[in-house]
């Protein structure tokens, strides 16, 4: 019989992504998780424990707690997604974009191969100048905790006119990008949070059901008309002698590791493109090394510590994605051109 209180999809701690990035304590969480999980002829399941949500499920088995949209679309017998109760069954699957992006881990696919990021329409960015919203989310289409894939939202538009079938982006504004050295000014990042279709005109509003959810839609959030961008990258040469910044994550996580996106203080303007390669690297400041009674400043070598590919350019910024690390990434880290 199932509870009369539900589970509810809520954020789940950063120890959560602690243990996927760090080796050691995601086989520890590992062992408590098989025991719950079934292999059948049809698929293998996941049996909800107390205190489960799609949220930290889609964490644990697709690396990222915002995926889990995709979890509920592969379980379409849970009518609900913000309720799922101790005793049901989830069924796993693996992402295919995760598995392409696994085999693209280091710098040395040759030039004019193809790859495939699937999740291409979710990559933000940080651009100079703020996109002019075409619309804002007034609200959700009655009371939601969580606005969500194939919730409604009342929109208005901003000196734009919805018409019914359009679709568009929604996203947010988050605050200005400095460079942490000089306090140069680079950008505003604009993080992507799902798209919605405009289904009805009720004066100067519209109805508009949210056909993709990537990340958690809040009242306030803007629209931009969607453009879809291809999944299909081209590795392309890397600009030689390139030296650069990597930003922060996307998503503004405290640790940063392979998979996730994140942005570089290089773009169009330096000869950054879409499918380079770039790698991140540690260099420690020169040391005095004394030898014969002479001082001397010795220059350290690079430490390559991973690589990142480049899904999306503006004209001073690229947002990349994180192939390889081989320690957590921290904000400001070296970029470079392969080597």
């Amino acid at each position: 019989m199932k509870p009369t209180t539900p589970l509810r999809i809520i954020p789940a701690a950063f120890t959560l992504l602690i243990s996927l990035l760090f080796c050691s304590a995601a086989v520890y969480a590992q062992a408590g998780i098989e025991e719950h999980i079934v292999e059948t002829e049809t698929g293998v399941y996941y049996i909800v424990q107390p205190g489960d949500t799609l949220w930290d499920l889609s964490q644990q088995f697709s690396d990222s707690a915002y995926l889990w949209p995709d979890l509920w679309k592969e379980n379409q017998q849970i009518n609900n997604p913000h309720l799922i109760y101790p005793g049901d069954r989830i069924k796993l699957y693996r992402r295919k974009d995760i598995k392409r992006v696994q085999q693209v881990d280091t710098a040395t696919r040759p030039e004019g191969e193809q790859v495939r990021y699937q999740n291409i329409d979710a990559v933000g960015f940080i651009r100079r100048e703020g996109l002019e919203p075409s619309g804002i989310v007034m609200e959700p289409f009655g009371p939601k905790a969580l606005i969500a894939q194939w919730d409604q939202l009342y929109v208005t538009g901003l000196d734009h006119v919805f018409k019914i079938g359009d679709k568009y982006t929604i996203y947010r504004k988050l605050r200005p990008v400095r460079d942490n050295e000089t306090n140069a000014y680079i950008g505003i990042q604009h993080m992507l949070l799902g798209v919605c279709e405009i289904t009805a005109l009720e004066g100067e509003t519209a109805i508009a059901d949210v056909i993709r959810s990537y990340r958690n839609i809040e009242r306030k959030d803007l629209l931009t008309p969607y453009l879809e961008r291809s999944p299909i990258i081209e590795i392309k040469e890397s600009v030689p002698g390139l030296i650069g910044k990597f930003i922060h994550n996307e998503d503004h996580f405290r640790l940063t590791g392979q998979f996730q996106t994140a942005f570089i203080d290089k773009g169009e303007s330096d000869g950054v493109d879409i499918g380079q390669y770039y790698t991140l690297f540690l260099q420690e400041k020169g040391r005095v090394w004394t030898t014969g009674g002479v001082n001397k400043m010795l220059q350290m070598p690079k430490q390559n510590i991973g690589t990142v590919l480049v899904l999306h350019t503006e004209d001073n910024t690229a947002t990349v994605l994180l192939t390889r690390s081989d320690v957590n990434i921290e904000p400001w880290t070296g970029v470079a051109t392969p080597f």
